[in-house]
């Protein structure tokens, strides 16, 4: 498998270390049981976990299929009880289907590719899938295959000739296809959304030209893929936007983990200046350092605070990030003079939410965008939506924002320090 100028500075609160047998610790016994499957090493504890919680912990994370296979491989399973155990094992059989069917439909897909001279190159969980001990076990929502943007119609007939739903179609970074039962698939124009956040834009610049930073497929006529250090980079770049965001789970630091194991040979030094570029330095390091301590299990060394401070932020946010993080992120970079958040600060969030700025509609109401007549009546459709169809899903957002205290969630504030050329 075989790259806007930040270096990072990136903080959460402090955690008190973690102890295998207290109920707090769910999660860094679950690393301890994936790193043993993945080491092929005996896990040594004198007590046993709480397997309920074990695998409410894993489902959060996405990680309930690896975990069942960890608990095999390490003779845990044994000790569960049947009721737990069958919940596992029925998510890993899940897992394994959906890879079934996903597998054999993107082939498909990309059979029409071909046919059609539709160059493309799929991206994150199709390559990291192949990583994971045992076929089926990393769990994911969709697919994603980045393709020539200037074809998005001809993929659009593709997919519904497939018999494919189109949810989105030229909005943002990709197109979403859906299809029963499992069917789901992000068609990236682009990489990232290029008005979406500062970060993301940086990368929309970095990814502007994203088909020379490719390699060209040995068995197919259109199919290309990243060299391992740029597949290296993009993974921390998209780890970086969902981190900074809503947040990010301990999926991505065992996918970390397993891709380091998988290219022992990458250009440090490349990876090294090209996240210098994009100001994740600090970022990957932390990253590194505790996905090691997390999935290695004969690693006796102590968290660091950074450590920890991630850790926390991770074990928070799930697999793909909560609400009340989302939150956290935007008050905290609209809040001036850092300190609590004022009312000031709750208020502008939620009038945002309502009256988005200008560069939300060239994302997502691109009509509106161009025509600029037309966004009151999109404010009163809006409006409409907010109360009468997702009226209960604003109302807790609302209420979330209104009584968010930093004391009692994980806060994490995060800041990157501009390179010199660009002070």
């Amino acid at each position: 498998m075989k790259n806007g100028k930040r270096a990072g500075r990136h903080g959460l609160m402090k955690m008190t270390h973690y102890d295998m047998v207290t109920t707090e610790n769910t999660s860094r016994t679950l690393c301890r049981i994936l790193g043993a499957w993945i080491q092929k090493t005996a896990l040594e504890t004198t007590e046993m976990p709480d397997f309920e919680a074990l695998f409410r912990e894993a489902e959060r994370h996405f990680l309930s299929a690896a975990a069942c296979a960890a608990l095999e491989s390490t003779g845990l399973m044994a000790y569960c009880s049947p009721e737990i155990g069958e919940r596992f094992r029925a998510s890993r059989h899940a897992a394994v289907r959906r890879t079934l069917l996903m597998d054999a439909e993107r082939g498909k897909i990309l059979s029409e590719f071909e046919k059609n001279g539709i160059w493309y190159a799929p991206l994150k969980g199709v390559i990291l899938n192949t990583l994971y001990p045992r076929y089926g076990t990393r769990q994911f929502a969709d697919n994603d295959i980045l393709f020539d943007a200037s074809r998005w119609r001809d993929v659009k007939k593709i997919m519904k000739g497939r018999g494919f739903t189109a949810y989105t179609v030229g909005k943002g970074a990709h197109d979403v296809y859906r299809k029963p039962p499992v069917y789901n698939f992000e068609m990236h124009r682009m990489l990232f959304d290029n008005m979406e956040t500062p970060f993301a834009c940086d990368c929309a610049v970095y990814y502007e030209n994203v088909k020379s930073r490719l390699i060209k497929d040995n068995d197919n006529a259109f199919g290309y893929h990243f060299g391992d250090e740029d597949f290296y980079i993009f993974f921390l770049a998209h780890a970086y936007k969902h981190y900074d965001g809503s947040g990010t789970g301990l999926r991505t630091l065992l996918d970390l983990y397993l891709y380091r194991r998988s290219a022992p040979f990458m250009d440090e030094s490349r990876v090294a200046a090209e996240l210098q570029r994009l100001g994740l330095t600090e970022f990957e390091a932390v990253c590194r350092s505790l996905s090691d301590k997390l999935f290695f299990p004969d690693t006796c060394a102590e968290l660091t605070e950074k450590e920890q401070d991630m850790l926390r932020w991770v074990e928070s946010s799930g697999v793909y990030g909560t609400l009340s993080n989302r939150i956290i992120t935007w008050l905290s970079r609209s809040q001036i003079g850092g300190g609590q958040f004022t009312w000031r600060t709750r208020a502008k969030y939620l009038f945002r939410r309502v009256f988005p700025d200008r560069n939300w509609y060239m994302l997502r109401a691109p009509f509106a965008y161009r025509h600029p007549w037309a966004v009151p009546f999109f404010w009163v459709r809006r409006l409409f939506r907010g109360v009468f169809v997702n009226g209960r899903r604003n109302l807790r957002e609302a209420g979330e924002v209104c009584a968010l205290r930093e004391d009692q969630l994980p806060l994490r504030n995060i800041a990157r320090e501009r390179s010199a050329d660009e002070k």
